[in-house]
């Protein structure tokens, strides 16, 4: 799978995140309109460059549509686990940040992520908004 198909599929996962955590930490108002989140995007490409020009278009066009603007950084893997532990500790996390599975279990301990139940996935229009296998 190409990188910029990769990455296309996280935006997407990543705009749907930004829907759940719309009522998250930035500490506007949750309507949409005035919204800023913060996104810690995992470095997937060839460079932290490559990955904000290919993600920036796509969280463009994810404000054109909500009125939700969505601060982005794009942090080397080799610094995003520290990166998330500090701001676990501190409270003073992203609203969405991409991360593998071999971290989620850690980090929930913690008490760092939102847990995903069903009121939530109400709050984003239910299981059908999702394929299967994010679910599983």
């Amino acid at each position: 799978m190409s990188t910029r198909r990769h990455l296309g599929i996280l935006t997407a996962a990543v705009l749907t995140a930004a829907s759940l955590t719309a009522c998250g930490g930035s500490g506007d108002d949750a309507g949409g309109s005035g919204k800023t989140l913060t996104y810690w995007a995992s470095n997937q490409g060839a460079s932290i460059e490559a990955d904000k020009t290919i993600l920036q278009p796509e969280l463009d066009k994810f404000e054109k549509q909500t009125g939700i603007k969505v601060k982005l950084e794009v942090v080397p893997w080799s610094d995003l686990l520290n990166k998330l532990l500090a701001a676990a500790t501190s409270g003073q996390g992203p609203d969405v940040v991409n991360i593998g599975n071999t971290w989620s279990a850690s980090l929930q301990a913690t008490g760092a992520l939102v847990e995903f139940d069903d009121a939530t996935l109400q709050a984003v229009g239910g299981k059908d908004r999702f394929v299967p296998a994010a679910l599983a």
